[in-house]
């Protein structure tokens, strides 16, 4: 009993459809049989739709084939009823097993195939279940009546395929959004625990070479130190893709193609890039923050504010109280109509993310306005070493 309950789970659907599809030929041979024997059409439609119902059989053992399987048998019907125009070998209307197989493959491909394929299968495959009674068996009532039920049939089984292909994009789209919180999860976890664990080690560390200053442990100290400042790099790194996934960290250092990038040649933004940015050595996870904040607030600026006459983004290294910085700074001069739909950018997403980016590599994010008629986006990340910066110069957009 087990087995038989395992095999109509892996295969129920395959042997209800050789079922239906066998007893519909043996029904109808009997039939024919019983009242006086099958007419010379009839013989080819039954061997057509025997055929037919083989192919549509065949998409379970061959499913990467199904568009060639469609295609196959709705050639087929569409001969079989070219003959059927030119010969007229007579007999009553039949075509129930080729009817099913190609309402078969018809569903299957509006489930499976990809919009383009899709929609020509159902269209052709359509056309081909429509006409057969028709061109085959003449224009009186019944062949009409037949035609009008095949084509319901045909919007059933289009509609059921849709149905079933929305709820795969549906169980999909689920089962990404539960992988994405599962890297967020993952993400906060390493945030807070491992990189706050080893930021310790480090401060410790350095805390011990200024204690051991002239100890023989030195060289020891600093070892640990490097160590442990590339660990805390590589699970900041790491907490970045699990955030965004799909992105792709621009190389290292390459700080003015990214900025210009981000750009994206736009004349009514002025860029403003200090020179030391081009030999400035910055980690990736960094890189990826400018280009995200830049993209973004230009983003919003353009949704937002497109009165603003003015768009500046500056990016230099500079020192703060504690420590130095990559200072990167969007502003525009948006009127104060548009700083309300400004205001409301707080609670967005592009914010948030942005606002999560930053916080991961320990820098300040400043959002809010700027002077009369201003609005700015200032990110302050945190740079290991400093170089001292001159005046950014204006850059024209490649």
């Amino acid at each position: 009993m087990r087995a038989i309950n395992g095999l109509l789970r892996r295969h129920g659907l395959l042997i209800a459809e050789v079922v239906v599809l066998a007893g519909l030929n043996i029904e109808q041979v009997v039939t024919r049989l019983l009242t006086g024997g099958p007419a010379a059409g009839e013989i080819l439609y039954f061997c057509v739709g025997a055929v037919i119902g083989a192919l549509a059989l065949l998409r379970h053992r061959f499913p990467g084939r199904l568009t060639e399987l469609a295609a196959a048998a709705v050639a087929l019907s569409l001969l079989c009823s070219l003959v059927g125009v030119l010969v007229q070998p007579g007999g009553e209307i039949a075509g129930d097993i080729e009817t099913l197989g190609l309402l078969l493959l018809v569903g299957s491909s509006c489930h499976h195939l990809a919009p383009h394929r899709a929609g020509a299968a159902a269209v052709l495959g359509g056309l081909a279940i429509v006409v057969a009674p028709v061109l085959r068996y003449g224009t009186d009532r019944l062949s009409l009546t037949v035609a009008v039920l095949w084509a319901i049939l045909w919007g059933c089984s289009v509609a059921v395929g849709l149905v079933l292909r929305d709820s795969d994009a549906r169980r999909e789209a689920a089962q990404a959004a539960a992988r994405n919180r599962e890297r967020l999860m993952l993400a906060r976890e390493l945030h807070d625990l491992v990189a706050h664990h080893i930021t310790g080690v480090v401060v410790r560390t350095q805390a011990a070479r200024v204690v051991l200053d002239d100890g023989t442990e030195r060289e020891l100290l600093e070892d640990i130190e490097r160590a442990g400042a590339e660990a805390l790099s590589a699970v900041r790194r790491l907490v970045m893709m699990l955030r965004s996934p799909e992105q792709q960290l621009p190389p290292a250092g390459d700080l003015v193609e990214t900025v210009e990038a981000a750009v994206d040649g736009d004349e009514a933004v002025t860029v403003r890039l200090a020179p030391e940015l081009a030999d400035l050595a910055v980690a990736p996870e960094v890189v990826s923050t400018v280009h995200r904040v830049v993209l973004e607030s230009l983003s919003n600026v353009r949704k937002h504010a497109p009165e603003a006459r003015q768009v500046t983004v500056t990016v230099e290294p500079t020192a703060g109280a504690d420590r130095q910085y990559l200072r990167v700074e969007v502003w525009n001069d948006g009127t104060r109509a548009s700083r309300s739909r400004h205001r409301s950018l707080s609670d967005g997403y592009g914010l948030v993310g942005m606002s999560e980016r930053i916080d991961a590599l320990d820098g300040r994010l400043t959002v809010g306005e700027h002077g009369e008629h201003g609005w700015r986006v200032l990110a302050e990340l945190p740079l290991p070493g400093y170089v001292a910066a001159r005046p950014p110069e204006e850059r024209t957009p490649q």
